[in-house]
């Protein structure tokens, strides 16, 4: 039989939403929609039209800055007026990672080059240092501006050219003046950032990775190439001081790609979680080995809990493993959730540091784990029977492409907010009140709004999105959903305070 190829383009145009499995009350009855809180796009608070097709985006520590990624351009956005500040140029590459020094919204580093698949030998990975307050002082070379430099060089080039006998024809020239403006443009962005500090390196841009440790002081990456993934070859860590972007510790030890790393809370320890079967944690001081957790499988993601007493790791066959740093017998419990098994790639530590959720790569998978009793407290599945499934895939097909890529708690732990690829969805769930909201891609579900999003073969039209802020102020979630044609916002309502937060509850 002929094997049967099914894409992500064809997942977005079949996608319907349908839940398997839900988080349940206390009597066992599936949570409830808040009041208002099952929304489409076209009811979103607001939305933000940006320059392009948005890749990426992170929030500054004191969420008053979002840095939007738009190919080669970076959009810093000022979170209390939702305005643009300004677009940083200099990147002759994709943007592949950024994230914002802590406790410093004017610091902001991003890179081009990490993927390894992409990387051509005669251009370096590169590190960019960005002072944001610095570059709104710059000179800036405006759209406007641009293409009326290219216009006036083209024009002067058909002259010269028509002075030779050659006529250089209206779609030459219009061809010309795009090709200038965008050289131009390029040039320019690579001549603005000649002050800037920039490091040969990749940062580490797995699911939700830390970039700096908690103050800010320092950072991770790795430097130079990525090597070939091989036994032979050391992928390297280094620490490097934020004062002057020196190297302060080499960690050495790993042969394959990192897919994640991060700080303790207390900045005594360092995680990299990598393809090489290991999971390391290195002393963040001295620079050596405190433990090396050798599994049987690839490893995908990490966690440290906020006492810096546990951590916890998933590795490729969804296998979640939480280790006791500090003690004799290191390895605390080992899991293994019913049903097929998927990576679990997003992983998240409930402030009161009993509760792990952890994020699936199939059937968009939620789990709440109780690490204290070693049980599951939630489970959350979706399903694709409700899918419009063409030719010979399987109804269930879609579900395996549907996963969790961002989980976080909020709302001083009462709430858990999810953005699931394949979906293209945020949902929160209230775990103290029990009810949920969802914020759905246009056309995943019924309804007035959804018309706009499906064609006359009723398929979905919207495209995928890369992710979400999450932004807690003046008594409410301000939730950012970073989609293909921009960045829309919505919101939720904080937790009465005087009601008594579930991280008390549950001490």
């Amino acid at each position: 039989m002929k094997p049967y190829h099914y894409t992500i383009d064809q997942l977005y145009r079949d996608w319907r939403y349908a839940v398997e499995k839900d988080f349940v009350t206390a009597d066992g009855k599936p949570f409830p929609y808040a009041l208002g809180g099952h929304l489409q796009w076209g009811n979103e608070d607001r939305k933000l039209s940006l320059s392009g097709k948005p890749r990426d985006a992170c929030l500054s520590g004191d969420g008053k800055r979002a840095a939007i990624v738009v190919d080669r351009r970076i959009q810093v956005i000022d979170t209390e007026t939702w305005e643009t500040i300004i677009i940083l140029k200099g990147h002759t590459r994709p943007v592949d990672g950024l994230a914002f020094k802590p406790n410093d919204s004017n610091i902001l580093v991003s890179s081009e080059g990490t993927d390894a698949d992409l990387i051509s030998r005669d251009a370096e990975p590169t590190i960019i240092v960005w002072d944001i307050d610095q570059a709104k002082k710059a000179p800036r070379l405006e759209e406007s501006d641009l293409h009326g430099i290219s216009k006036d060089v083209t024009a002067v080039a058909a002259s010269k050219l028509e002075g030779l006998g050659l006529k250089l024809k209206a779609s030459g020239q219009a061809e010309l003046e795009t090709a200038l403006a965008s050289e131009i443009d390029r040039v320019m962005a690579k001549q603005g950032i000649s002050d800037n500090t920039r490091i040969c390196g990749r940062l580490h841009i797995g699911h939700q990775p830390e970039i700096f440790n908690p103050s800010g002081t320092q950072m991770v990456y790795s430097p130079g190439y990525a090597p070939e993934s091989d036994d032979t070859f050391s992928w390297d860590v280094v620490i490097c001081s934020m004062d002057d972007f020196m190297p302060v510790l080499t960690l050495k030890g790993h042969t394959d790609d990192i897919k994640w790393s991060g700080w303790s809370p207390d900045e005594t320890f360092l995680a990299t979680v990598s393809f090489d079967k290991t999971i390391r944690i290195w002393d963040a001081v001295l620079g050596h080995q405190v433990h090396c957790f050798e599994r049987d499988h690839y490893n995908w993601a990490g966690a440290f809990s906020l006492d810096s007493q546990h951590f916890v790791a998933t590795d490729g066959q969804g296998i979640i493993r939480v280790y006791a740093l500090h003690a004799e017998e290191t390895l605390h419990w080992e899991f293994q959730a019913e049903g097929p098994k998927m990576w679990r790639p997003s992983v998240a530590w409930h402030p009161n540091g009993k509760l792990v959720a952890i994020g699936g790569k199939r059937d968009a998978e939620i789990l709440l784990l109780d690490i204290a009793k070693k049980e599951v407290v939630q489970r959350r599945l979706l399903s694709g029977r409700d899918s419009k499934i063409d030719g010979e895939a399987h109804p269930m097909i879609p579900g395996r492409f549907v996963g969790v890529n961002e989980i976080k708690f909020v709302d001083g732990g009462n709430k858990l907010v999810v953005w699931v690829s394949g979906d293209g969805s945020i949902e929160v769930f209230d775990l103290s009140k029990e009810v949920k909201w969802r914020f759905a891609r246009g056309g995943t579900e019924d309804g007035p709004e959804a018309e706009k999003w499906i064609d006359e073969n009723g398929k979905v039209t919207s495209e995928a999105g890369s992710g979400m802020l999450v932004l807690e102020r003046e008594g409410k979630l301000t939730l950012a959903s970073v989609d293909f044609d921009g960045v829309r916002l919505w919101s939720v309502p904080l937790t009465d305070r005087r009601l008594g937060a579930l991280s008390k509850g549950m001490a």
